[in-house]
């Protein structure tokens, strides 16, 4: 089994740990990521709100997981939003106008990029209801072409089956008991990457995917 992998399975065992308060078993732990699709992909959107009716995806960030292998490709790109990126929004991502203004490709565009990166794999986002809301909207601003008919599995709701008497489920929260590093909070990439972990931890917890 290679290195990173191992790694994944470490913080698996540590979240383990933290949320059930019991001895972990690494073969259990080994038994139940296998439970994991063989491939899957994790996506992460930022927006300029919270309404996908009128608020504007400005970044996709994806990782098409391999289970049993070390290699994992990524998709990241930012979208050319219509309407100025709110300060509100660049001080919680730190995504400014001038990197949408030099680095945002057309909607349509990305979304083709991100089909072709997901094609028909299971999709699991952390708030599957916001970002598949957010993906459908933009899907019908395009024209309707490019769709996502994939499997979708939400982690935030697995992690509140999970770990039902939490405070906090925001996924910064959970990944710092965790003790997961912060870097690259709320960047679709860096999310991806914590959404991954709580997810492979809260299915070795439940013994199945939802």
């Amino acid at each position: 089994m290679s290195t990173p992998w191992i790694i994944v399975l470490i913080l698996c065992a540590i979240m383990f740990l933290l949320y059930k308060r019991k001895s972990a078993n690494l073969a259990r732990i080994k038994r139940h990521l296998k439970i994991l699709p063989e491939h899957f992909i994790i996506a992460d959107l930022e927006t300029t709100g919270l309404d996908s009716t009128k608020d504007e995806i400005i970044e996709i960030g994806a990782i098409r997981v391999n289970r049993d292998s070390d290699h994992h490709e990524t998709f990241q790109a930012y979208v050319r939003a219509n309407k100025k990126i709110p300060k509100k929004i660049t001080a919680i991502t730190g995504i400014t106008q001038a990197m949408i203004d030099e680095k945002g490709e057309p909607l349509g565009s990305v979304l083709k990029e991100f089909k072709d990166f997901v094609g028909d794999l299971r999709i699991v986002t952390y708030n599957a209801e916001f970002d598949m809301a957010f993906l459908n909207a933009a899907s019908v601003h395009t024209g309707g072409v490019i769709n996502f008919p994939n499997p979708v599995s939400c982690a935030l709701e697995m992690a509140r089956r999970a770990w039902p008497r939490r405070r906090s489920y925001r996924l910064g929260d959970i990944s710092k008991d965790g003790g997961l590093s912060q870097a690259g909070t709320h960047r679709a990439l860096g999310d991806c990457q914590r959404a991954l972990t709580v997810y492979t931890a809260a299915v070795n917890v439940l013994g199945r995917i939802e």
